[in-house]
């Protein structure tokens, strides 16, 4: 678990990563929106429950969350969903009812909390709305996106994610080539599909994207970005064209286990 810090006045985001040895990093996000009724979005690695849970209440008491919204039930975003639901009675799940059926195959997910979710639907959070948007790529049907209507802020789950060679919190200061890099290695294996839709019916998924004009991009899986979403749109209509992500074969993978497993000099 990383430090967390401020993505915005009203934004904490709870930072992890992942390490892809010999490529670089994949960070891993959660979100603590400030709202009138205080929304957390996603539930980090299951393997950090203690700091997890440490860095979300150094922010908030779980006791005053009033929302939990699982943006989908891949196991980087809800490893400790059901802790926190537990510290979290007054929390409502807020997340694809679909999702929720399914999750509730391996955990006694309480239903009656569940707020499920469909696109383009409005969650009332006492001060401000925010509505349920499909991100412009995802690797899981149950993917929901946020849009905050009273800021921009667009929380946009896996898309504009990137494996990087240092973490930082502001995707400003990774150098332009690294974060191209980063991104398209990311995209090509989180979503290998793309190079087989429809040019147009994929320039209308982007437009919808582009006319929400978002003042900030908070991807599950990048530092928080003010830039202007067209770069970002430019990125993803590129994908069309990039060589299809090919996986480790055994050798390959065996590398990787071997790097991962052994232990780091000191210092």
């Amino acid at each position: 678990m990383d430090e967390p810090y401020r993505a915005s006045p009203d934004i904490y985001v709870l930072p992890t990563h992942l390490p892809v040895p010999g490529v670089g990093k994949i960070p891993v996000n959660a979100f603590l929106l400030l709202a009138e009724e205080p929304v957390l979005i996603d539930a980090g690695l299951g393997v950090d429950e203690s700091e997890f849970v440490a860095a979300l209440e150094s922010i908030i008491s779980p006791l005053d969350l009033r929302w939990i919204w699982l943006t989908h039930d891949d196991a980087d975003h809800l490893g400790n969903i059901q802790k926190v639901m537990d510290l979290a009675p007054n929390a409502r799940l807020a997340t694809h009812g679909l999702g929720a059926l399914r999750m509730s195959t391996w955990w006694p997910v309480p239903l009656k909390r569940v707020h499920a979710l469909t696109l383009d639907d409005r969650l009332h959070v006492g001060d401000r709305t925010l509505r349920a948007v499909r991100p412009p790529v995802f690797d899981n049907p149950t993917s929901t996106g946020i849009y905050d209507e009273s800021t921009g802020a667009l929380f946009s789950v896996d898309a504009f994610g990137g494996i990087l060679p240092e973490l930082t919190q502001d995707a400003a200061e990774v150098p332009d080539e690294d974060l191209i890099q980063g991104m398209l290695a990311w995209a090509t294996f989180d979503t290998p599909w793309v190079h087989l839709v429809d040019e147009g019916r994929f320039e209308g998924v982007l437009e919808a994207v582009r006319t929400l004009q978002p003042t900030r991009v908070l991807s599950s899986h990048l530092p928080a970005a003010e830039r202007g979403i067209e770069g970002f749109l430019s990125f993803l209509r590129s994908l069309r064209d990039a060589d299809p992500f090919v996986a480790p074969d055994k050798e390959a993978f065996d590398e990787v286990v071997r790097q991962i497993e052994t232990p780091s000099p000191p210092g």
